[in-house]
């Protein structure tokens, strides 16, 4: 390589010289030929003699410089390997330690633990890249390692950089153990279990309550506000926070053991927030954390992370009916004031409707056509659930049906939207014109999701209603001659709480019968209701030939799938999951299939099951007894994910 570079270096400068003796020699051979070819042979021989002594002297000064920058590369490399506080080994790829510097064998003493640490398993990530990291434990010590290739040719070794952060990373620990942590817990109904109770015994169950939610702040070492009778404020390390997602809350079923006269279970409900950057962040989040659990039925625990991570745990308990109406009549007047001073309403209800959806759609239609103001039912594609009672209001020519598109025409800035049966804008029948709409109502009886539609002026989700019916029908009845409806419209509305009750037999409380018999009272007939539930003939065989494939787990789980598409899967899933949960030994169901698009699940519960919080790792929703997801999966493929996901929670 020398002699190679030393020729690259003398050769500009033997060319030069050489040039300038030919010059000269042909200015020679102009005067006189003979000494001019005398002045050739010499250049020749000058060039070539030079040529030799200035490559060898070049060649020489070049071995000088690389020795010295050699001997100062090592005098360097002693320095940083034995001279330094680093701690350095080459390893092989088996995991025998090839060389270590006097810091590292200085550091591990005890070679055998070491040896562990050095296994070829180990190691193997850090021949497959250069560029990995590892965190090692030896001797009660915690090590980063990093490393770095020491043979280019066959990439047999590694030099392994070995750096103590026992300090750093036990300090990071003390760090993210001590984070704050707020927690807004709520005492579910609190005024009606008291209420429920005899006076004698309010201030004991009182006492009670408040000295478990005590204790359980004692129990680590919290910071514990009575904010008022039903609400605390919590503040507590973030170390705890793990032991309590790994138990899941204990301190929910505690509640439940506190007896009382009333006929629903002692529960709370908590919000969490943690990893937010200021105080003021932490307590706002743990606000919306409560909120959440409140809207999704209470007892239980929403725990809300940086960047909206959100998690649940608890919602055992069914939502408890509230016996004071106070709060239908307050939103019956805002929903008034709100359709009062805007200057058109649109309804609409969730994608591929069923009965609760466009009956509760027709009850807000009438609300609002009674008042004088342009109503539109957005409704584009109803489907097979709706047909029928589709069909009939179409021919009633009495209400105004837009499409998506004559929807978007319609609606300005004043426009007021109101979404009923549903509250999430991915599920609405036309999602851009939830994203566009400036004033947004929400009339719905499902548990609050984490992608709820944000700030709309009315929000009216009780949680305890059997449906959306059920709560626009309340509505009506304090409405005044604003809620004056048609037999028609009573007879929609009747026929959604049917649905959703399954004819009265699940999620009917004393207000469903109530509202019930306001809809008889304003003409509704119970035979036309039933009419609109007919099946054809093809639909009820398609419907069996599920059932029949149906097989029923450990646990009474029973799954149903078809890989048969259909264009009314939804429905089909529906009422093949509700007939399911009607089989002996069944206490859940779960039904998939796949229509156009996407495939649909419907599961059901008999109450020892929660499948709303089953279906919410599948992007879906609902109820505790009642929920669905829509996944782009195949039916099969869909059911064996439900079950894996039971078994991971330990279901089955």
């Amino acid at each position: 390589m020398n002699k190679k570079l030393a020729k690259d270096v003398s050769q500009p400068f033997e060319m030069i010289g050489l040039v300038a003796m030919l010059v000269l020699s042909l200015i020679i051979v102009w005067y006189n030929i003979y000494w001019g070819i005398g002045a050739f042979a010499v250049s020749g021989l000058v060039y070539f003699f030079h040529t030799r002594y200035t490559r060898s002297y070049v060649e020489r000064s070049l071995e000088k410089f690389e020795k010295n920058v050699l001997k100062e590369r090592e005098d360097f490399m002693d320095a940083f390997t034995y001279g330094s506080p680093l701690l350095l080994c080459v390893v092989g790829k088996t995991g025998s330690l090839v060389w270590s510097n006097p810091a590292f064998d200085e550091a591990f003493t005890d070679k055998e633990q070491l040896k562990s640490t050095l296994e070829a398993k180990k190691i193997a990530p850090f021949f497959d890249d250069e560029s990995t990291e590892l965190t090692a434990s030896v001797g009660g010590r915690l090590y980063s390692v990093s490393a770095a290739n020491t043979d280019y040719k066959n990439h047999e070794r590694r030099m392994l950089f070995w750096t103590d952060v026992t300090e750093k990373e036990g300090l990071r620990a003390r760090i993210r153990d001590t984070r704050v942590c707020a927690a807004y817990i709520n005492v579910d109904n609190y005024d009606e279990m008291l209420e429920a109770s005899p006076l004698e015994e309010q201030s004991s169950i009182a006492a009670q309550i408040d000295k478990a939610i005590h204790s359980w702040a004692m129990s680590m070492q919290a910071v514990l506000l009575h904010a008022r009778s039903d609400r605390y404020l919590m503040i507590f390390e973030h170390k705890y926070l793990a032991e309590l997602r790994k138990d899941r809350f204990p301190i929910l079923n505690t509640m439940h053991d506190i007896e009382t006269k009333a006929d629903f279970p002692t529960s709370l409900s908590i919000g969490i927030c943690t990893e937010e950057a200021t105080l003021a962040e932490i307590q706002e989040g743990a606000a919306t954390a409560l909120e959440l659990a409140l809207g999704r039925g209470g007892d239980q625990a929403v725990v809300r992370r940086k960047g909206g991570e959100t998690e649940y745990y608890g919602g055992a308990l069914p939502s408890v009916e509230k016996r004071n109406k106070g709060k239908s009549r307050v939103m019956a007047h805002m929903l008034a004031q709100l359709v009062e001073n805007s200057t058109n309403v649109l309804v609409m209800g969730h994608s591929r409707p069923d009965m609760d959806s466009f009956g509760a759609a027709l009850g807000v239609y009438a609300l609002a056509s009674n008042m004088g103001k342009p109503v539109g039912l957005v409704l584009e594609d109803p489907g097979d659930a709706i047909d029928l009672i589709y069909q009939a209001a179409k021919n009633l020519n009495a209400y105004n049906f837009y499409s998506h598109e004559t929807a978007l025409q319609a609606l300005k800035e004043d426009t007021l939207l109101i979404l009923v049966d549903h509250h999430r804008q991915v599920l609405s029948e036309y999602p851009p014109l939830v994203a566009a709409a400036r004033k947004i109502a929400i009339i719905d009886h499902h548990r609050r999701a984490n992608d709820a539609v944000e700030n709309p002026l009315l929000s009216y989700m009780e949680t305890y209603a059997s449906s959306a019916s059920e709560l626009v029908t309340e509505l009506l009845q304090y409405s005044g001659d604003r809620g004056d409806i048609s037999r028609f419209e009573a007879e929609a509305l009747l026929a959604g709480i049917t649905l959703d009750t399954k004819n009265f037999t699940v999620n009917s409380g004393v207000r469903t019968f109530e509202a019930a018999s306001w809809l008889r009272r304003s003409g509704a007939d119970n035979a036309n209701v039933k009419n609109y539930f007919k099946v054809s003939l093809q639909f009820f065989q398609k419907k069996s030939a599920i059932v029949s494939s149906a097989e029923i787990l450990p646990n009474g789980v029973a799954v149903a799938y078809t890989k048969e598409p259909d264009p009314s899967m939804q429905v089909l899933v529906s009422q093949v999951a509700d007939e399911l949960l009607d089989m002996k030994g069944v206490d859940a169901s779960i039904v998939a299939g796949r229509g156009e698009t996407q495939t649909y699940i419907s599961a059901r519960s008999s109450g020892k099951m929660n499948v709303q919080t089953l279906m919410e790792k599948l992007g879906g929703g609902g109820h505790q007894n009642v929920a669905a997801a829509q996944v782009t999966v195949g039916p099969e493929e869909a059911i064996a994910k439900v079950v894996s996901i039971m078994r991971e929670e330990g279901t089955l």
